[in-house]
């Protein structure tokens, strides 16, 4: 079917179905007929995911649900972001005015100033 689908012209390829299994599956047949061809898995995390990275080179591997986690914790916490992207171990912000900061930094600035007692 890879072959019928012009794999050889297509600028990349996404595995994105519900089965991850089937996803994997689907990239790693389409690597075999063209190795330099770009290729998104949608793949849980675990196990499968781990032995997929051993057998097969996978550049780039980002964490959705930490990313999409971010950033509606942070509209929670009342951050009018419109971005998060991670960066190595950290999850980054966008800020309304463009600026870049970590998630941990952006949170503690949300925060008010803690009064003092008195």
């Amino acid at each position: 079917m890879l072959r019928r689908m012009c794999l050889t012209r297509a600028r990349a390829l996404a595995a994105v179905t519900s089965d991850e299994i089937e996803n994997i599956s689907t990239a790693v047949a389409a690597l075999a007929l063209r190795d330099d061809l770009p290729t998104l898995i949608r793949a849980g995390s675990g196990d499968v995911l781990d032995e997929t990275r051993a057998l097969m080179r996978i550049g780039v591997v980002r964490d959705v649900y930490l990313i999409g986690g971010t950033l509606l914790a942070a509209a929670a916490l009342g951050s009018h972001s419109s971005e998060a992207f991670t960066c190595g171990e950290t999850v980054y912000i966008t800020r309304v005015d463009g600026a870049v900061e970590p998630f941990g930094d952006h949170v503690r600035a949300l925060r008010p100033a803690a009064s003092v007692a008195r």
